[in-house]
């Protein structure tokens, strides 16, 4: 996991540290009903009889190939969701859609959840939890620009295309295909390939709004779409325009109260005396060593430990005192007690858990246009234009810190450093503090205050995203040596803009602020003499401001100590392909096919952290942070390929040829040369077939070698400083963790930590680096597949497939964080490298972390993956003709193992966590009679481990129960293209399971969010 640039206070378990990937929300996406090796319903999409198109030109192109066909059988296992399912289920984001499919984990970034840095509302899918910069992105075959951030804070690292910005109005469906896709579309398709294939020769209008709100009357989304497209000239071209608009109101945790929020469940440090080491706590994870109103001390310390008052305040009768909301001492409130000094359940403490963000709030607007024309019968002019506009907003986040654990009195994150005739504090409040001070033989001029400045620097930011993408060239077929063969040569340029605007408080202003005093004629006012920072804030006449309560604080008083940070991200794509297909030779069995061809491409991206962000300059090759966050480096690189492919497909057996036990065989192949200026050359290639031995049941398999290039973030991000939490595996919580807890043991007593051992790394952040590293190789992963395909002749509508997926990738990019470091070093041979990547003071506690990318890794993933389609008239069953039709499918992965290694270390496993449960299904039943249409969808996972590389034992609850959540969609079409459709996800209101603590707050998020009702009005002309 990467590190933060500011300092942070960590989960009390810090036990997802261990999981790769980030949070997702199972969030309502379309029932996928899936076409194992078929078109998926689509849409109507007009009338195109008029077209004057040859036979070639109306063959299709299978996702994973670019040899023609006239059908959609594929030999890897494929997913095919239509625009029918996107629209029954209501979803406006392709990338949340998605998200149904149980082979998609949690994103690396999705509306849901805390935010990456730099992208807020950005949409990137995670296939089979092998992360998003592993799943390649194509949008109708072509490569999509990328809009995520290159800075190391950002959300991924690589360039996962931004699903957000794809109008679900235009898909009509999406391909997924599992492992293949490196060697016909290149780097990134280890997990395998997402194609989204737009509409095209669109014929008419369709115009459609809807509005969804959830039962609490909040998290209001309204969307407006319209796709109008018309063939000219007898059919001999087509525009086709799709406009949506869709705007998202915002949650923050606080607004979900005992899941999301303050007064929900918890793993936290383990009272004396229990058998376990994590102990679930309700009422909220509140920390005690600060609040967001101020907690007044007589020395640099913590203000309370373990429930009593340590360096705090008290009054008469010894109880510590905190400021309450308006600025009056008022005595703090002890929670449940827990193992840990720093936070308690419940109480007075800081409610961290109120302080995140739920769902984001957001505009986007997308406007496309496709068109075509053919130039003659064989030769066609197409083109793509593309604009996206994205504003997001994070809502809340963990604010600016002032505490000992951060540093010391007067640094930027220790404790503040008030007068004890500070104009503010009542008379009363003054005399009670210096009565402290001078018991305790302090300075009685000045005591010192913890706090979570939660009304001066929310964490909250907006990004603004705009995309920009022309795609133009020319498809044709000709015909030679008694063959027809068709070429096509594209060019592809894409740009995104991302920038931000982040209030931030500037440190020197902010101290300068907080030294009031009274002038002569009585009014409160800043001390003289002070200086303003060197970064220009929203205002630059010093005003005083009150820190004690919370939202005391004058609007003169946050201007002065506001600023403005804007970061900006540009990423560009260029690229042009020219390919040429046909027929090699006439078989007995058919033809066999070829596809051959050349494409250049080139990534640029820069990212500019703005004023704020890149620090004040010392002029010794040094910076100063101007507040929070620590000084962030620009990153900017740019990497080219020249790449050549070949693809074969040869027809063996055909039915046909009536060949007994053969009834149909077939072979493919292909290869793809890549030579890329950062990491030399490289074979991609992969080889597969299908065999049916009669008409009813098919065999498929494929091996495929695939690989990932390094991306710009991870090559050229500079050293820079970060924070990071940890779990250290030395401290008691996982000391007996990991795949090997004697070996783990054993060398956290050769360092010299003697147990029971609390490490703060845990607890908060601690600082450190993190660089990227030019001398980074290509991924390089090896994976099969085999399968088979069920068409029983006697139950015509009836498609039943299962396929056994593997993956193993070597010499993976791992970006290292501490749990990684700190686990490779005590989970390995004793001393090995791992170990010199921090440091340890004499009482056993990390000071330093150096983080950074590596071909370090290696990781394994072995599943099944399952899909059955079964769609009937119920006439079939002796009912009347006009009882309708059922369309059942199933969606189904069992994961049979996934782990990943760092260096020597031991295996780090994945599966049966809550980020990637063991078994996962979507099941969807669709009833249709006539204009009416109704589909109840049930969502599915197993039991699932709260920490899978930890000992049961270790957790009071160890595992959290299965999963189920159902949903429901209702419509109706009337004559004359008038349409209604009414949604309602988590129709009966299903909750988190229980213990209901370290969950994924997105996997879950239609849980949190409660019942969520959605109505659609269209119509089509």
């Amino acid at each position: 996991m990467v590190g933060a640039a500011i300092g942070t206070v960590g989960a009390a378990s810090g036990a997802w540290a261990q999981q790769q990937g980030g949070e997702a929300a199972p969030t309502p996406a379309p029932a996928p009903q899936m076409q194992v090796a078929q078109a998926a319903s689509s849409t109507d999409t007009g009338d195109t009889s008029g077209s004057q198109q040859s036979s070639s030109l109306n063959e299709i192109v299978v996702t994973g190939s670019r040899i023609k066909r006239t059908n959609f059988d594929t030999m890897q296992p494929a997913e095919v969701m239509g625009a029918d399912e996107i629209s029954k289920r209501g979803f406006t984001n392709l990338g949340q859609a998605l998200q149904e499919l149980p082979a998609f984990s949690v994103p690396g970034n999705s509306p849901v959840g805390s935010q990456g840095s730099f992208g807020a509302g950005q949409t990137y899918v995670n296939l089979y939890n092998l992360g998003s910069q592993r799943t390649l992105t194509l949008v109708n075959g072509r490569r999509f620009v990328s809009s995520a951030s290159s800075s190391i804070f950002g959300a991924v690292a690589g360039s996962p295309v931004d699903l957000s910005a794809i109008p679900t109005s235009l898909v009509e469906r999406v391909d997924v295909m599992a492992v293949g896709g490196a060697p016909t579309y290149g780097s990134d398709a280890i997990a395998g390939t997402v194609n989204i294939i737009l509409k095209k020769d669109y014929q008419g209008a369709d115009v459609s709004v809807s509005s969804g709100l959830s039962e609490y009357g909040d998290a209001a989304d309204y969307n407006a779409s319209a796709v109008l497209g018309r063939n000219f000239n007898n059919g001999r071209g087509n525009i086709t325009v799709a406009v949506q608009y869709d705007k998202q109101n915002g949650l923050t945790d606080e607004d979900r109260k005992g899941t999301a929020g303050s007064a929900g469940n918890f793993f936290g440090s383990a009272t004396k005396g229990q058998t376990f080491t994590q102990q679930l706590y309700s009422g909220g994870e509140h920390y005690n060593v600060f609040t967001n109103t101020g907690m007044p001390m007589v020395d640099d310390g913590v203000p309370i430990s373990r429930g009593k008052a340590s360096s705090a305040i008290t009054n008469d009768a010894g109880q510590a005192l905190f400021f309450g909301p308006n600025g009056q001492l008022t005595p703090f409130i002890n929670g449940q007690l827990t193992g840990s000094s720093l936070y308690q359940a419940g109480g007075s403490g800081f409610p961290i858990g109120d302080f995140g963000n739920l769902l984001t709030e957001s505009n986007r607007t997308q406007v496309t246009l496709l068109s075509h024309y053919d130039l003659t019968d064989h030769i066609r002019f197409n083109t793509e234009l593309w604009y996206g506009h994205l504003r997001a907003a994070n809502l809340r986040d963990q604010p600016y810190y002032n505490t000992a654990l951060f540093g010391n009195a007067g640094d930027v994150n220790g404790n503040l450093i008030l007068n004890t005739n500070n104009p503010y504090l009542s008379a009363a409040d003054r005399q009670t503090i210096i009565n402290n001070l001078t018991a305790n033989g302090a300075d009685p001029s000045t005591f010192y205050m913890a706090r979570a400045n939660t009304d001066l620097a929310t964490g909250a930011f907006r990004t603004t995203t705009d995309i920009y993408r022309v795609v133009t060239g020319l498809e044709g077929d000709f015909s030679a040596l008694n063959r027809t063969f068709n070429w096509e040569v594209t060019g592809t340029y894409g740009k995104s803009d991302t920038s931000n605007d982040d209030r931030q408080l500037v440190t020197q202003n902010f101290f300068n602020a907080i030294n009031a005093v009274r002038d002569s004629s009585g009014n409160i006012v800043c001390a003289p003499g002070y200086t303003n920072a060197a970064i220009a804030t929203l205002s630059s006449t010093c005003a005083p401001l009150n820190v004690f309560g919370i939202n005391q604080a004058s609007k003169a008083a946050t201007d002065y100590i506001t600023a403005i940070a804007h970061p900006k991200q540009s990423n560009a794509q260029y690229d042009v392909l020219a390919d040429i297909g046909g027929t090699i030779i006439n078989l007995p069995a058919g033809d066999a096919k070829f596809s051959a061809g050349y494409e250049y491409r080139r990534e640029t991206t820069a990212f500019d952290p703005g004023a704020f962000y890149y620090g004040q300059p010392n002029g010794d090759g040094t910076r100063t942070q101007f507040g929070n966050s620590i000084p962030i480096d620009p990153v900017a690189g740019e990497y080219h390929t020249n790449e050549g492919f070949t693809e074969v497909n040869i027809p063996v057996v055909a039915p046909d040829m009536k060949v007994p036990l053969i009834y149909n065989l077939e072979l493919e192949g292909s290869a793809r040369f890549v030579d890329n200026n950062l990491t030399g050359t490289f074979w991609s290639y992969t080889g597969g077939g299908s065999y049916q031995p009669i008409p009813d049941i098919k065999f498929r398999g494929n091996y495929t070698r695939s690989f990932r290039a390094p991306a710009v973030t991870e090559a050229f991000s500079p050293k820079g400083q970060i924070f990071d939490t940890a779990n250290d595996p030395c401290d008691a919580r996982y000391i007996n963790g990991g795949p090997n807890p004697a070996q783990r043991a054993a060398n956290c007593a050769a360092a010299g930590i003697t147990q029971p051992f609390t490490s703060n790394i845990v607890d908060f952040t601690i600082p450190g680096t993190s660089s990227g590293n030019p001398h980074l190789q290509n991924e390089i992963a090896d994976s099969w597949t085999v399968g088979t395909v069920l068409r029983p002749r006697y139950i015509p509508s009836l498609t039943l497939s299962a396929d056994y997926i593997s993956i193993d990738i070597s010499n993976e990019i791992s970006q290292l964080g501490a749990t990684d470091l700190l686990d490779a070093c005590y989970d390995g041979a004793p001393g090995n490298s791992f170990c010199s990547t921090f440091t340890r003071d004499s009482t056993g506690q990390v000071t330093s972390v150096s983080e950074g990318y590596y071909n370090a890794a290696i990781e394994s993933f072995k599943a099944l993956q399952a899909e059955l389609n079964y769609a009937v008239n119920l006439s079939e069953f002796g009912l009347p003709d006009n009882y309708g039709a059922v369309d059942f499918s199933v969606n189904y992965l069992h994961t049979f193992s996934h782990y990943y290694k760092v260096g020597t270390g031991d295996k780090q496993y994945t599966v049966g966590g809550v980020q990637e449960p063991r078994n996962n299904f979507t099941a969807n039943i669709d009833y249709k009679n006539g204009g009416l249409d109704f589909l109840w969808q049930t969502q599915y996972y197993s039991e699932t481990r709260i920490s899978v590389n930890t000992p049961l034992s270790n957790y009071q609850y160890p595992v959290m129960d299965p999963y189920v959540m159902y949903n429901a969609s209702v419509g109706y079409e009337f004559d004359g293209g008038y349409r209604l459709r009414f949604n309602v996800d988590n129709v009966l209101n299903s909750h988190v399971p229980f213990p209901q603590a370290g969950y994924s707050t997105t996997r879950y998020f239609s849980s949190i969010l409660g019942r969520y009702y959605r109505l659609t009005a269209g119509y089509k002309f």
